[in-house]
C-alpha cells in the first residue's frame, strides 16, 4: 500500500470503529433481555447501535467528500498533498497533522 491508501485508511477508521462498536452493542444489548436486572433498559440501550451506524454513515460521506475534494485539490491539504486531521492545540499553538506524511503542519500554513 501506497501512502495514499493508507491516508484513506487512516481517514476511515473512526467509521469503522463505529461500525465495530454497533455490531458489539447489538451482541450485548440481545443478552441483556434474558437478564431481568437488565431488561429495563433495552429499549433504551437499542439506540446504541443506531447511532454508531449513523456515525459511521455522516463521517464516511464526510470523509469520502473530504478525499474527493484532495484529488482536486481543494480543502485544507499538506504540502505534500494529503488530507489534514482534526486541529489540536499543541506547545507552539494549533497545529494539524497531515494524514498522508504524518507532519504537522502549523495553522497560519494551512489558514
Amino acid at each position: 500500500m501506497n501512502r495514499w491508501d493508507w491516508m484513506a485508511v487512516r481517514a476511515f477508521v473512526p467509521a469503522a470503529f463505529a461500525l465495530v462498536l454497533s455490531l458489539g452493542s447489538m451482541w450485548i444489548v440481545s443478552g441483556w433481555q434474558s437478564s431481568p436486572y437488565l431488561a429495563g433498559i433495552v429499549p433504551t440501550a437499542r439506540w446504541i447501535p443506531v447511532a454508531a451506524i449513523a456515525f459511521a454513515v455522516v463521517h464516511g460521506a464526510w470523509v469520502s467528500y473530504r478525499l474527493w475534494q484532495a484529488e482536486r485539490g481543494e480543502g485544507l491539504l499538506c504540502e505534500c498533498g494529503g488530507l489534514l486531521s482534526a486541529e489540536r492545540d499543541g506547545r507552539y499553538g494549533p497545529y494539524r497533522r497531515c494524514l498522508a506524511c504524518s507532519r504537522n503542519v502549523a495553522r497560519r500554513h494551512y489558514e
